[in-house]
């Protein structure tokens, strides 16, 4: 009864202190109704708007949904879907949260992403699944990089043991998801993006047993998810007798053979942090092999919005998934910054030609549609015929994130 009372308190507590803070904050910057048109317009004018539209749509939601414990994760069906916190996608939500209060400096940002981060915390003890770097990543490293509160960064290093108690040193990999009647390891591409808790952990506390099982894991994803031509399999599951792969393919992509546009995405993705996170030049390295499949594809649309899978039979009918595309872009862009790189413009290139490709009515929600989500037409998965072409939380999360690295990188050629 106790406990009820205080989340009943909890509840009540949020509300007036949203219905406060939404009303100091009625006439800050970006309150004013975003048009098309200005999206549209040229360099970073559109980029400010798209910005100034998450701020709005962001904002309307958090000062008329009160419930912490629930967590948006995609608009299907014209509705949103929520999630508890035990979902995969349930930290990108708090992790906008945070990177719009360090855009605009507005607290009702600050003080919602305090509260659902907050509903988080229990999550960084989830040791049944490498997603807890996903969960905990998004929240609570946002949040501490932000704040630098030592009690994030707490929760951050819990995940982190959590995450490597899920290696096998046989193995010299994570395993994903627990044994299941088809896999018996299975390890997938889109854990290296999860690897960033562990190098952190390494960097934190000086122990080289994170920075040891991460490497492995990243050293090991490049023998075994890869292709010679660098597209990457979703899946490949081992058996932990033999430290063999038993298979190799996709779940989520149109074949075992073919290439998952989010797979590719997740992979040029996870590799450009950890080069980030190390300065290891094998890193850097794959990250420039990947890019060049990707971008060289015969099937890469020159507007950079990947059809959901390189290999789909319907090209060029196939669905587009905006999703894997916003991942691409803040790569390319984090790629682009790099003095390592050779002829970095073309990779920021690639990324400014998807972001203003995405300003349209086709890819980007209105200021009255979709609840707070802002980009459409992700895809979820078309052979499991779930969340096709609807709006997804964690594209939302890449493509603000894309935003911002652009921003930044652009007023740090200016300086």
């Amino acid at each position: 009864m106790g406990h009820k009372l205080r989340e009943l308190r909890k509840v009540f507590l949020w509300s007036i202190l949203i219905a406060f803070v939404g009303l100091a904050f009625m006439n800050c910057r970006n309150t004013r109704e975003v048009t098309f048109e200005e999206l549209r317009n040229p360099d970073e004018v559109g980029i400010d708007t798209l910005l100034g539209l998450f701020v709005n749509k962001y904002r309307e939601y958090i000062t008329s949904h009160s419930d912490t414990t629930l967590f948006p994760r995609c608009y299907d069906n014209d509705s949103a879907i929520m999630v508890p916190p035990g979902d995969w996608t349930s930290g990108f939500f708090p992790g906008i949260l945070w990177n719009l209060y360090d855009f605009s400096g507005d607290d009702l940002f600050l003080y919602a992403a305090q509260s659902w981060t907050n509903t988080l915390k229990e999550e960084c003890h989830n040791t049944s699944t490498h997603d807890v770097g996903f969960v905990i990543n998004s929240s609570f490293g946002q949040a501490f990089r932000i704040t630098r509160d030592e009690s994030y960064r707490e929760v951050l290093d819990t995940a982190a043991q959590s995450l490597a108690s899920r290696y096998d040193d046989n193995l010299k990999c994570i395993k994903s998801l627990d044994e299941n009647e088809y896999y018996k390891y299975p390890v997938l591409i889109d854990n290296m993006v999860n690897l960033e808790i562990l190098y952190k952990a390494w960097q934190w506390n000086e122990d080289p047993r994170y920075y040891r099982i991460a490497n492995d894991h990243a050293l090991n994803t490049m023998e075994m998810h890869f292709r010679p031509d660098f597209s990457a399999f979703q899946v490949v599951d081992f058996d932990p007798g033999t430290s063999l792969p038993r298979y190799k393919g996709s779940f989520q992509g149109y074949s075992d053979s073919s290439a998952w546009a989010r797979g590719q995405s997740w992979g040029l993705y996870g590799f450009v942090l950890a080069f980030r996170e190390t300065r290891d030049r094998i890193f850097l390295d794959q990250s420039l092999r990947i890019a060049t499949y990707i971008l060289e594809h015969e099937n890469f649309p020159e507007d950079g919005i990947p059809y959901w899978d390189f290999n789909a039979p319907d090209i060029p009918a196939a669905p587009r998934d905006a999703t894997s595309a916003v991942i691409l872009a803040s790569a390319l862009i984090e790629l682009s910054s790099y003095e390592e790189v050779k002829q970095p413009e073309k990779y920021l290139d690639v990324a400014e030609n998807i972001i203003y490709s995405l300003l349209t009515r086709d890819y980007i929600a209105g200021e009255h549609e979709y609840e707070n989500f802002v980009l459409k037409h992700g895809v979820g998965s078309i052979p499991g015929d779930s969340e096709v072409n609807v709006a997804l939380i964690y594209g939302d999360y890449y493509l603000l994130e894309a935003l911002m690295k652009y921003k930044n990188l652009k007023i740090d050629d200016k300086n």
